[in-house]
């Protein structure tokens, strides 16, 4: 059953499922709640493994309202309706996971709500965060709002205009679309994490030249691990059962009997095949991308 609550004014649609302590799960751009995290069986995982999981549509998405004014989309804004949802639900604590866009905006709340924590992971997001030149990038490359950010092709990036004709067969606007994209993708560093924070797993796919190399990122925030899913890139890395496995034994979880067949499974695959184990912080060599 859709939940709803307004954020700072913005209507919100959320699903909370499960029992025990509470995950918030923060999706990519242009997916949604259920396209990230419910078709691809993490709910069940995380419902399985005692967990409460409580997802929403961000802010320009899904089942949300969707403005199309780029303030509305900085990290105040959508990461923020993360710490609201946790309010208006009386959760003074919660674990926090993201992927892509929600990875960014993850590592954001890591950064400047640490104490809302009890642990991070950032997937699907890795060295492209700490690129400080990417916000000049964007204007390279022709992203921009039309006049009044409501016409079809509000972007003009043609090789992007497939995506955002399928998001908006899903229900979604192209003018938020837009605004988000420019509005909702803060770059980082490492001063800005907290030198004691939650624990931390950042997750990446090998060949995800679009988030780049999780191993810098989780090196600019004390403590945290990186785990690399062998030969996954940025899209297929969200159904690997091996990224299921990782978290939830980063997570200490006691997890149920198909769960940890699966990630034999995922293990076994991934013997088989010669590649590349996961990594831990510290290992690997640096991948860059674009986004």
């Amino acid at each position: 059953m859709t939940h709803h609550f307004k954020s700072a004014g913005v209507r919100i649609a959320y699903d909370d499922v499960g029992s025990g302590p509470p995950i918030i799960l923060l999706h990519g751009f242009s997916a949604s709640r259920r396209l990230n995290w419910q078709l691809p069986g993490w709910y069940d995982t995380l419902t399985e493994a005692g967990f409460r999981v409580v997802a929403f549509d961000a802010r320009g998405h899904g089942q949300s309202d969707q403005p199309s004014d780029i303030e509305s989309y900085r990290p105040e804004a959508i990461a923020g309706d993360a710490i609201r949802l946790m309010d208006h639900l009386g959760l003074p604590k919660a674990t926090l996971m993201g992927y892509s866009m929600g990875g960014r905006n993850a590592a954001w709340l890591l950064a400047h709500h640490p104490q809302r924590f009890d642990a991070v992971i950032i997937g699907g997001t890795g060295l492209n965060l700490l690129n400080a030149a990417e916000a000049k990038r964007w204007a390279a490359r022709g992203y921009a709002l039309t006049a009044d950010n409501e016409k079809a092709e509000s972007l003009a990036v043609p090789a992007l205009v497939p995506l955002y004709r399928r998001a908006t067969k899903r229900g979604g606007r192209m003018g938020a679309l837009a605004a988000c994209l420019l509005g909702a993708f803060p770059n980082m560093s490492a001063r800005d994490f907290p030198r004691r924070g939650p624990p931390t797993l950042v997750v990446c796919g090998s060949r995800d030249t679009l988030a780049g190399s999780p191993v810098p990122l989780a090196a600019s925030i004390p403590g945290a691990k990186a785990v690399v899913l062998p030969g996954r890139t940025h899209l297929g890395a969200i159904t690997d059962p091996f990224f299921k496995g990782a978290v939830i034994g980063f997570l200490g979880c006691r997890a149920t009997p198909s769960l940890k067949d699966a990630s034999l499974r995922a293990a076994g695959r991934t013997g088989r095949a010669g590649r590349t184990r996961a990594s831990t912080r510290g290992s690997g060599r640096p991948r860059s991308g674009t986004r």
